[in-house]
């Protein structure tokens, strides 16, 4: 009975009822408290619910009964990662992997870790191990769609969302991929179509809710704008965007300094404070996107009607 119940938990976490399957790994828990694999599960389970302090909790009782669980070490990896402890998370994975080389899933861990430092070599040479051990998975396309769209190589992205979903149309993670590059591309219809679709089959998705949220973020008239500008600077390098911005302000000053030196001061002073209107409508603009996107998930989430 408890073999099958802690089966049923694992299924509800794969299908992304999470709730459901912590009830049953709390029942399960009850009545046998030194269950690594429950107190693990557990862990992934918080993980998903974003309570990263209740999910240390449990990995810890779960490393401490089953030190040797390459498990345990992903999920360790993917709290570090959510706490910006960019090289503990690889450690982890490092330590994944010192007990299961194949270890997928710690391959392909460690290429987000890579991606978030814009180590790109390193991040595809991650997924080119995954692809090996697992060719033809779902999962693989989907990481090489992930990091084309990081790369901002859109075109090839789409290509890699299609064989993903061309493996799996129900595929969650393919979904929202290819809904990411509809709407970069502002086909917001597709896009819409593909965060739907993800809702309906996992109401409690984060990832379709927020790019439910973002599409509606680009149809708004004033933070549209702040949304394209800063989902192309997302696709720059640190060193790319940096000259971006300076490139920018050195060509308001200029402009602003030679239309002064024409003794045309209205249009001077006219740049000047365009260049500040730029720069208070984009500090403001993260601040009001991301009241705005809470505010639609808590009305998209709790709909009774959806």
């Amino acid at each position: 009975m408890q073999e099958h119940k802690y089966t049923m938990a694992s299924e509800c976490f794969h299908r992304g009822q999470i709730d459901r399957a912590i009830d049953l790994l709390r029942e399960l828990l009850a009545e046998e408290p030194n269950s690594a694999d429950c107190h693990g599960l557990l862990a992934g389970c918080l993980l998903e619910k974003k309570r990263l302090y209740a999910a240390e909790y449990e990995l810890a009782i779960a490393l401490n009964l089953e030190p040797q669980n390459a498990l345990f070490y992903v999920l360790q990896a993917r709290i570090n990662l959510l706490r910006n402890k960019t090289k503990s998370a690889l450690e982890s994975c490092d330590e994944a992997l010192q007990l299961e080389p194949e270890y997928l899933d710690a391959h392909l861990l460690k290429s987000d870790v890579y991606l978030v430092f814009n180590k790109y070599d390193e991040a595809k040479a991650c997924i080119d191990i995954a692809a090996n051990l697992q060719p033809g998975s779902v999962t693989v396309a989907h990481y090489y769609g992930e990091y084309f769209f990081a790369k901002g190589d859109i075109k090839t992205a789409e290509k890699y969302a299609v064989d993903s979903l061309s493996i799996d149309p129900q595929d969650e993670a393919a979904n929202i991929l290819m809904g990411k590059i509809k709407l970069r591309q502002g086909n917001l219809k597709e896009a819409e179509y593909h965060a739907t679709f993800v809702i309906i089959q996992n109401p409690d998705s984060n990832s379709a809710l927020r790019l439910f949220c973002d599409i509606k973020m680009r149809r708004n008239i004033i933070l549209g704008g702040w949304w394209r500008f800063n989902a192309w600077m997302a696709s720059l390098s640190n060193v790319q965007s940096s000259v971006v911005l300076i490139s920018g302000y050195l060509v308001f000053m200029l402009a602003a300094q030679i239309f002064e030196d024409f003794e045309y001061l209205t249009v001077s002073s006219l740049i000047s404070f365009a260049w500040i209107g730029l720069v208070i409508y984009s500090w403001v603009g993260i601040p009001m996107y991301y009241k705005r996107l809470r505010k639609e998930l808590e009305r998209f989430s709790f709909n009774p009607e959806f």
